[in-house]
């Protein structure tokens, strides 16, 4: 009885167990739309189990005990947790978190919500950097960022040129990079674009000044990709494509042989030409054609794979691109690798470790383009066949009637060549200790290695075209920096209206450089073989070698409050001190102070149905600057070789001269700032009025000769320079939804500044941009900086009598060398002599507005984006117009023999065509190179569509194609307005006192491109 009794209790129970275990099935909506949610996360609490919803937010979820919790989770919604209580149906409205719409915002040393904002700080988000395919991120700031200037560059592997809100020393334009919270010294060009989750740019000194040492030009922080708990996701993304460059028009063989001629003939001369070309060429050569190659490949790809626990976080990327020039040489390529992870012990200590190697390499590329459209077009790449040599380089055909080397010659020869491999290593360690306090220390570390190879071939082509000597070289540089921040960081509210936060932290930063360089002549013969310095004659040997370093130790703090959110402040200071000055003057201190206030939270507002948010800020503070050579206190000699008692021998110079006095360079920074959300948040509007201003400069000042300095043109680092940068910005952007299917969104930021200097060394005005013994740019105190500065001209004289009207008041002739068709030059002092005291400013590089526009279309699955940026009012010394005046033999721009004077009336602009040009009309700097540089370029046209979802078994396929700088509307007549911002002069430092030129540098390329993005 007692058995039987027993199994019974045993079925039984037996039965009501197999009867908990259940199948719940539902649907997830969102609560904004209620719509399915795609993608959201079931899970039996405390288990693994669980599922995801499908297409129209349905799920299924089998072997559920009837007792269980459901956890349904999804990116942007609140996370709920649901009893099963023996229900198979469950059908659940997802709410969107307050916490993550309320967009949080990275700040130096810590982060905060973007309503809680007292300072001027943008953000990009990765889907806004990842639409441009690009090798530098910087790029995608372009138009994008209210007062911020990024001006691309061109050839493969250069740096764009970013300005914020203008600029205010010569020590460099460069803002502070920071990656996850390490400064990087130098440009990012070796980050992967696709591993950035945002961009924040500090703007003003109340945001920068945490970063006080290096944040005079502002500051960019970038944090990287992270991963999530949940799922493991995949992301593959690629894009292909090809960039091409607008060919010039210029003379073909027959126009330009009769402006050759012309110029003689004008000035009653008998004509040198050559007329080789007409047997042995008679076709002519396209120099263009020839070397510039229609197309040019580009290629991205970059694969993700993310996920993690509630204990382990991690993201893996694997990322290269590669761009080739427009020529057979010059390419840059970058292989990246990135892994973040992030492991929470408990609720108490957290840790992260950060590895990203990388591997870069290129070829310079040549700029044979001035040369390529100079070429004498009569002349062939090659001599004739049967005057060929062993040495190939030989069998180039030198011009027949000018001095342009050849240019397919040329690039041949080029044979330079980098690569550089090196990891930065991010480590930290994150305490809490007790409720809301914060610790933090985080060491990280940049290494990298670079090996260059250079090599000049012996040639012999003519005696004007040639290399009597091989020359080879190699060069070994090594980059060792690290960072070391602690910080210590309080959140706290309490009497529930009263929002404080204080951090307080400690950094030291140590910058390594190790070069050496040996270089040989005279290497046996040209083959790849021997291209090693060993292969070189050994008593032409040469070695360099020098290590540089410096450090830096920083204190720093900051306090933030808010009281209901309405009425906020923000004060930090930072001490910092740097082995770049001398003792006593190593530290320096970088207050600021910045408020705000959130009038729509006031009782008085909220009735009102104009605002539905309205915030007052303004800011004030001090950055520094410390760009000075590491040794600028030190006194330093050098070895060289002197004439002593009929021999030669070794001896010491003075190389360098140290300054003791040195101090830190300061900016002071003011702003003010209005920000408005209207017609239920579809407009937004930003409006910020700034000042920055430095002061105690840092500038090498001439060093007088009776101090017994050798060099003529010696200097010495010195505090004794101002400079100011004074303007507006201003954001609109409307974002809107019609129906279901259909939203957009159009951002307009217009911005201005103008740039002056104060005062520079007290030597007088600072002439830079080389021109036909002449400089191109003065920079004065009191005025606007890299100002073009020559004569005005004043069009052109039309006939004999205009000529002599051209006079004093005595009647003396002001340009006594002139006949018609010359330019008039204006004689600005009236004393009948045109001399330098009748030069002015002619021109400024520096726009006077900046504007960028956004738009983003979508409709179901398609969707589209345009950009489009621009400057207006500025000017460009357009170099490449002396190609209208076939100056040595060089060829001319097509229809110059019509477009030049040749006769009364025929021109105002373009003066006659002259051999000896004795009134100088191409060989001095003046108004007539000038042009109005003003430019709208559509940066991105770009078409998408996401493949269904069941098409690609429930993942997510992406496909597009884009177009970057298709067009450009601009009234310029050089080859690319947006690139003499970028590289300056002859030289391509790009600085801000010697810009705005235009020597024929690479111009942007049109890229057209198709891409993929497949996450699953």
């Amino acid at each position: 009885m007692k058995q039987l009794l027993f199994l019974c209790c045993f079925t039984l129970i037996s039965l009501c167990g197999f009867s908990q275990q259940i199948t719940v099935k539902g649907i997830v909506t969102s609560a904004s739309d209620n719509l399915g949610l795609i993608g959201a996360t079931v899970q039996i609490k405390g288990t693994t189990t669980g599922t995801i919803t499908g297409l129209d937010g349905d799920y299924t979820l089998d072997n559920v005990a009837s007792d269980a919790v459901l956890v349904f989770s999804s990116i942007g919604y609140e996370t709920q947790e649901i009893p099963v209580n023996g229900r198979t149906t469950i059908n659940l409205v997802m709410k969107e978190s307050t916490e993550l719409l309320d967009e949080v915002v990275v700040i130096g040393y810590g982060a905060v919500k973007k309503s809680d904002l007292t300072s001027s700080i943008s953000t990009v988000k990765s889907e806004d950097i990842t639409q441009t395919v690009t090798g530098n991120a910087m790029d995608a700031l372009q138009g994008k960022v209210n007062g911020v200037q990024v001006t691309s560059a061109g050839s493969p592997g250069a740096t764009p040129k970013v300005l914020i809100r203008g600029v205010t020393t010569v020590n460099g334009s460069d803002p502070l990079y920071v990656v996850d919270g390490m400064p990087i010294s130098g440009n990012i060009n070796f980050l992967n674009s696709n591993d950035i989750e945002s961009m924040q740019v500090l703007k003003d000194a109340s945001a920068a000044a945490i970063y006080g040492t290096r944040a005079s030009n502002g500051v960019i922080l970038i944090t990287t990709k992270k991963g999530k708990a949940g799922q493991t996701r995949v992301n593959f993304t690629a894009s292909v494509g090809f960039q091409t460059i607008s060919k010039p028009n210029v003379a073909g063989p027959s126009e330009y042989k009769d402006v050759y001629n012309t110029r003689y003939t004008n000035d009653g001369l008998v004509s040198n030409w050559n007329d080789t070309g007409a047997t042995t060429n008679p076709g002519g050569t396209d120099w263009w054609d020839t070397v510039v190659n229609k197309a040019a490949l580009t290629q991205n790809y970059s694969l993700s794979v993310s996920g993690g626990t509630d204990k382990l976080v991690y993201n893996f990327s694997l990322g290269y691109y590669r761009s080739n020039s427009q020529f057979d040489v010059g390419y840059w390529d970058k292989l990246n690798a990135r892994l973040n992870t992030e492991y929470t012990f408990n609720k108490y200590v957290k840790f992260g470790f950060d590895i990203a190697p990388r591997m870069e390499s290129w070829d310079d590329t040549p700029n044979q383009f001035s040369s390529a459209m100079s070429m004498d077009p009569t002349t062939p790449v090659f001599r004739p066949e049967d005057q060929w040599e062993d040495n190939v380089y030989n069998n180039y055909q030198r011009s027949y009637n000018n001095q342009t080397w050849n240019p397919a010659g040329s690039i041949a020869r080029a044979n330079d060549h980098s690569r550089e491999m090196g990891a930065i290593i991010n480590t930290y360690l994150q305490i809490n200790p007790i409720e809301k306090l914060t610790l933090r220390t985080q060491f990280g570390a940049n290494a990298h290695y670079r090996r260059t190879d250079h090599f000049v071939p012996q040639f012999y082509m003519d005696a004007l075209e040639k290399q009597d000597l091989s020359d080879i070289s190699r060069q070994s540089q090594e980059w060792l920096d690290w960072n070391w921040t602690n910080t210590a960081t309080y959140i706290d509210t309490f009497a529930e209206k009263h929002n404080l936060n204080v951090m307080a932290g400690f950094t030291a930063e140590r910058y390594a450089w190790y070069n050496v360089k040996a270089t040989r002549d005279n290497v046996p013969n040209n083959l790849d073989q021997m291209q090693e310095v060993n292969a070189g004659d050994p008593t032409t040997a040469e070695g360099f070698g020098e290590t540089t370093f410096n450090t830096l130790v920083s204190f720093l703090g900051r306090v933030m409050y808010n009281y209901d959110n309405r009425y906020y402040i923000s004060a930090s200071l930072r001490a910092d001190g740097s082995s770049r000055f001398p003792k006593g003057n190593k530290y320096a201190l970088f207050p600021a102070v910045s408020a705000s206030w959130r009038i729509t939270a006031e009782e008085f507002m909220q009735d009102q149905e104009i605002f539905n948010d309205l915030k007052l800020r303004g800011g004030w503070g001090r950055v520094g600057n410390q760009a000075i050579d590491n040794d600028a206190t030190v006194t330093l000699l050098d070895q060289t070789q002197y004439a002593y008692g009929g021999s030669i021998t070794n001896g010491y110079f003075v190389s360098s001269i140290g300054n003791t006095d040195l101090k830190w360079e300061t900016v002071e920074d003011w702003n003010v700032g209005i920000d408005m959300s209207l017609l239920n948040s579809r407009l937004g509007v930003t409006f910020e009025y700034f000042q920055k201003k430095s002061k105690d400069m840092l500038y090498q000042k001439q060093t007088p000769l009776y101090i017994g300095y050798p060099n003529w043109n010696s200097t010495v680092w010195m505090n004794i320079g101002s400079m100011q940068a004074r303007g507006w910005e201003l954001g609109l952007s409307w974002r809107d939804q019609i129906g279901k299917d259909f939203s957009y969104d159009i951002g307009v930021n217009l911005s201005a500044v103008r740039n002056k200097a104060i005062k520079f060394s007290g030597d007088g005005p600072i002439y830079t941009g080389g021109f036909n013994s002449d400089s191109i740019i003065r920079n004065e105190d009191g005025g606007l900086i890299s100002r073009f500065y020559g004569y005005v001209a004043d069009g052109l004289f039309q006939n004999w009598e205009e000529v002599y009207a051209h006079t004093d008041e005595h009647g003396t002739l002001i340009q006594p060398d002139a006949q018609p068709g010359d330019i008039r030059f204006k004689d600005l002092d009236h004393n009948g002599v045109l001399d330098a005291n009748d030069k002015a400013f002619i021109g400024n590089p520096y726009p006077d507005l900046m504007m960028g526009i956004n738009i983003g279309l979508r409709y179901k699955r398609i969707d589209f984006a345009a950009n489009f940026y621009g400057t207006f009012g500025n000017d460009i010394f357009n170099i490449t117009k002396g190609l209208y005046s076939g100056a040595n033999g060089q060829n001319v721009w097509a229809g110059t023999l019509q477009e030049a004077w040749h006769g009364e009336g025929t021109s105002n602009d373009i003066p006659r065509l002259s051999y000896s040009d004795l009134n100088l009309n191409y060989n001095r700097v003046s108004s007539f190179y000038v042009e109005d540089g003003s430019y709208m370029r559509c940066k991105l046209l770009q078409i998408g569509y996401t493949l269904p979802e069941k098409w690609v078994g429930g993942s997510q396929l992406r496909i597009s194609f884009s177009a970057q700088n298709p067009f450009t509307i601009t009234g310029y007549s050089g080859m690319d307005p947006e690139r003499p911002m970028a590289d300056g002069t002859t030289d391509s430092s790009g600085s801000v006192i010697n810009t705005g030129i235009d020597n024929t540098a690479y111009p942007n390329p049109r890229t057209f491109l198709f891409g993929i993005d497949f996450k699953f």
